[in-house]
C-alpha cells in the first residue's frame, strides 16, 4: 500500500511539474516596448542575443515593432518566476522615475513661467540704466549752467571785433602798460 501511495504521489508530482513547465513555456515571451532593441532585451533578461535570434528566426534589429512578441529560450519555473518578479520591480522603478521626471518637468515649467513674469535681471538693468541717465543728465545741466558760452551759436567775427574784445578784456586789468606790449607782440594784429 505504501508503494502505491508513493507511486501515486510520484505521478502527481510529475504531472504538476509538467503542468508548470507548460505554463512557464507559454509565458516565455517578450512584448517589444518603445525603444527596445535586441541588445537591450538581451541585457535586461540576461539572455544571450544569439539565443533570442535562434528562437526567433527572421527577426532583425530593424524589423522590431512595438507590441511584437518574441519567443525566449525556456528557463526553469523558478527562474521564470524570479524573472517576472524582477521585470515587475523594474517596471515599478521605471514608473516611479517617469513620475519623478514628469514632476521635475512641471517644476521647471513653473519656474520658467515665474522667471518670465518676474525677471529680476531685467528690472535691475532698467534701474541701473535710469541711475546712469540721471547722473549724466545732471552733469550735463551743471556743465551747461557753468559754461554758457560753449552752447552759444558761433558767429563770424571779424578781426576788428576780436581786437576790440581783447582790448576790453586787458583794460580791465590794473596794469595797462602790459596790455600795450602784448598787443605789439603779435604782428598780425597791426
Amino acid at each position: 500500500m505504501k508503494k502505491r501511495i508513493v507511486l501515486l504521489l510520484f505521478i502527481l508530482n510529475a504531472l504538476f511539474v509538467a503542468f508548470t513547465d507548460a505554463s512557464a513555456a507559454k509565458s516565455q515571451t517578450w512584448k517589444v516596448r518603445p525603444g527596445d532593441t535586441l541588445d537591450i532585451i538581451s541585457t535586461t533578461l540576461e539572455i544571450p542575443k544569439e539565443e533570442i535570434n535562434k528562437h526567433n528566426p527572421g527577426v532583425l534589429e530593424s524589423t522590431l515593432q512595438i507590441g511584437q512578441k518574441l519567443k525566449l529560450p525556456l528557463r526553469s519555473y523558478v527562474e521564470s518566476k524570479t524573472l517576472e518578479e524582477e521585470l515587475g520591480k523594474k517596471d515599478e522603478r521605471i514608473g516611479r522615475l517617469e513620475r519623478k521626471s514628469s514632476d521635475l518637468e512641471k517644476k521647471i515649467a513653473s519656474a520658467d513661467s515665474q522667471l518670465a513674469w518676474h525677471p529680476i535681471w531685467f528690472w535691475g538693468f532698467w534701474i541701473c540704466f535710469g541711475i546712469i541717465v540721471f547722473i549724466v543728465s545732471g552733469a550735463y545741466w551743471i556743465f551747461r549752467q557753468t559754461h554758457p558760452p560753449v552752447f552759444k551759436k558761433p558767429h563770424d567775427r571779424s578781426i576788428r571785433d576780436v581786437k576790440e574784445s581783447q582790448i576790453r578784456l586787458r583794460s580791465s586789468f590794473p596794469n595797462e602798460g602790459a596790455t600795450n606790449r602784448s598787443l605789439k607782440r603779435f604782428p598780425h594784429t597791426r
